[in-house]
């Protein structure tokens, strides 16, 4: 690696990927709640302002030469019954997006959403558990990186309060973003690589946005798949709490520096 890993590294670039996103989607004028809502919304809301934070990430991250680091772990660890917790939220996401009707969503609206979240998950996961990983791991013991790469993906949805959403649903996705968080950190150190991360959270963007945005039919029996989220969140706390006690094998991820 170019620059030896800290954790302040990772704070500066967090807050300049906020500084980015928010500067473009403030100059684009896009309210927070209708950003799904069409094809110039998405545009302008969520490709624009992201493309260029994930340009700043992917500079940031050559400069810095974290790219294995950031993309893989050292090991894996925590057991293959781990796997259930991605499953169970494609499951959920899987029952969130057939509630709505996506036949009545224009194609292009459909391709630039499915872009703008592939652009989302991938920047976010980069952010948080790529570069917030390694940065954090290079001052902070591992209980600490999982709980301040949490913290970091929460306080970055802060921002939509700024946009539209209302103060109250932006401290409640706050606290669930920390939760989601812990599952992609659970599914990261379990599989040992971020883009399952990335794939996910896209997969689970596309469906929550598409669902809105189509009109999602409250009474929709796939719906019923939707709490499995809640079940994976418990098994994501279970299989963190295996990976951070003094007891368990690989209970510390080695320093950034030797990961490479």
């Amino acid at each position: 690696m170019r620059v030896q890993p800290r954790a302040a590294i990772s704070v500066v670039v967090l807050i300049a990927y906020i500084v980015v996103v928010t500067t473009v989607w403030a100059a684009n004028g896009i309210d927070y709640e209708t950003v799904g809502d069409s094809a110039d919304n998405v545009v302008a809301g969520i490709v624009v302002p992201v493309a260029l934070g994930a340009i700043l990430l992917i500079a940031t991250t050559t400069w810095l030469g974290w790219w294995r680091p950031a993309l893989f772990e050292h090991r894996r660890v925590g057991g293959r019954w781990l796997l259930a917790v991605p499953i169970l939220l494609v499951a959920s996401a899987t029952g969130t997006l057939l509630s709505g009707d996506l036949g009545s969503l224009a194609a292009g609206h459909l391709l630039w959403l499915a872009v703008g979240v592939l652009l989302v998950g991938f920047s976010e996961e980069l952010l948080c558990r790529g570069l917030g990983l390694v940065g954090f791991r290079g001052s902070l013991s591992e209980g600490w990186v999982w709980f301040s790469s949490c913290l970091a993906f929460g306080l970055l949805h802060a921002v939509n309060a700024l946009f539209g959403q209302s103060a109250g649903a932006t401290v409640v996705q706050i606290a669930l973003a920390f939760v989601a968080g812990t599952a992609f950190y659970v599914i990261r150190r379990s599989t040992g690589v971020l883009v399952w991360c990335m794939l996910l959270h896209a997969f689970w963007d596309f469906s929550s946005v598409s669902a809105d945005a189509s009109g999602a039919d409250t009474s929709s029996p796939w719906l019923l798949l939707t709490p499995l989220q809640y079940v994976a969140y418990v098994l994501a706390f279970v299989g963190l709490w295996r990976m951070l006690r003094p007891t368990s094998t690989g209970t510390e991820a080695p320093p950034a520096s030797r990961a490479a």
